[in-house]
């Protein structure tokens, strides 16, 4: 057999730069998504600490004013890390626009949820009695 005709291998070369495209978008949505668990789980831990740290003073019998640079260390880093959840908000933005003004913006994501079943969200304030 020959060669294949032009137009097979112009669709051959669009089918490998499409499958690239969309190896290249998953990859970096997965680890992106990732980040973005590891930085969630991050604040989970700080809001343990803090809870340790609280109950652990009162266990040991000690004064409220012990132990203050240790909350304000503390304090410190949930802001720190409160500012670098923005920031993955604002990376993840950003890569959203670069998707919408490329060639990407045809590559879909279809199986990159975050999860099978969506995390209810509330849609309207609760009142705590």
């Amino acid at each position: 057999m020959g060669a294949e005709p032009r137009c097979l291998q112009q669709e051959s070369k669009r089918m490998k730069r499409s499958e690239h495209a969309a190896a290249i978008a998953a990859r970096l949505a997965t680890d992106l998504f990732q980040a973005e668990a590891s930085q969630d789980e991050a604040v989970n831990q700080l809001g343990r600490l803090a809870q340790s740290l609280t109950l652990s003073r009162r266990e040991a019998g000690l004064s409220s004013t012990v132990g203050q640079a240790a909350f304000d260390a503390l304090a410190e880093a949930v802001a720190a890390q409160v500012g670098a959840q923005r920031a993955m908000v604002a990376l993840h933005e950003a890569l959203a626009d670069v998707k919408r003004s490329t060639f990407y913006r045809r590559v879909p994501l279809g199986g990159l949820t975050k999860g099978d079943r969506p995390i209810p969200r509330p849609s309207a304030l609760a009142l705590i009695s």
